[in-house]
């Protein structure tokens, strides 16, 4: 079956403005990197625009850029001028519905500032898309588009390692699996807070891994719709679900791979 825009009650020929938030959260240039991350950990955002004093958008913070200043030993009461990265992908405020579809399919990414002429007016995401399908029935088995195998790490590393290997494999979510059994999950926000409350201390990230795994882990069974792991995923408020059976770990399934069944 063929999942389509309009299956949601969405006209592809619409501006970004139907479904985007018109009122984004940002950080200016004056900030400094912990300022930011403050920002980042209140409202649990995964990036930040970043804008000139007159709202000019100059800029976009990731956690995942986060998380490798902080491997470099950067100042974080440094400006965020100095990490932010400055070639930004945006939307443009005319940019239709179909437009914007494509462009989280080519690009990889999970969202993008929207833009007036130069100045920030919004920000759209993966979410802001798919939360709209989660009263279709897809007909798509979940295996059929769920990452297998997927990397995971084991509970016995150093905080600090499994840091490293967040930034080495820019993945968000790290299954965490002993002995072929899944036993929990960190992700790049649970490394976010707990470098906030260590206040960037590099001697925490020693620690063992139990201060930041998530055990109380939400799965789902392989065989389950497409549309099952969608209302999992909006009732719990979560991007990727673990796909398991009887705690052998699967795969996972994400908003991302949800994306890629909507045309």
């Amino acid at each position: 079956m063929t999942i389509k825009l309009e299956d949601a009650g969405l006209d592809r020929f619409k501006r970004v403005s139907e479904i985007a938030n018109m009122n984004p959260i940002y950080c200016e240039e004056k900030f400094s990197i912990s300022e930011v991350i403050e920002k980042i950990v209140e409202t649990n955002y995964r990036r930040m625009p970043i804008t000139s004093k007159s709202r000019k958008l100059i800029g976009i913070l990731t956690t995942s850029d986060i998380l490798d200043t902080f491997l470099k030993k950067t100042n974080f009461e440094e400006k965020i001028s100095t990490i932010m990265v400055r070639d930004v992908v945006f939307c443009e405020i005319g940019d239709t519905l179909d437009f914007i579809l494509q462009k989280f399919k080519l690009s990889r990414r999970g969202g993008f500032p929207i833009v007036e002429g130069e100045k920030l007016v919004g920000v759209i995401s993966e979410r802001d898309f798919v939360k709209r399908f989660s009263n279709i029935d897809f007909n798509i088995k979940i295996e059929e588009c769920m990452t297998k195998k997927p990397f995971f790490i084991s509970s016995n590393i150093s905080i600090y390692d499994c840091l490293k290997t967040v930034v080495n494999t820019r993945y968000r979510r790290l299954p965490v699996v002993d002995d072929g059994k899944l036993v929990g999950i960190t992700t790049v926000a649970d490394l976010i807070r707990y470098i906030h409350e260590k206040k960037y201390s590099q001697e925490a990230m020693d620690e063992s891994m139990d201060a930041i795994i998530i055990k109380d882990i939400y799965t789902i069974d392989k065989d389950k719709d497409l549309s099952d792991v969608l209302k999992l995923m909006k009732d719990k408020d979560v991007g990727g679900i673990l796909v398991v059976d009887e705690d052998k770990l699967e795969g996972i399934i994400t908003e991302r791979d949800i994306l890629e069944e909507i045309i």
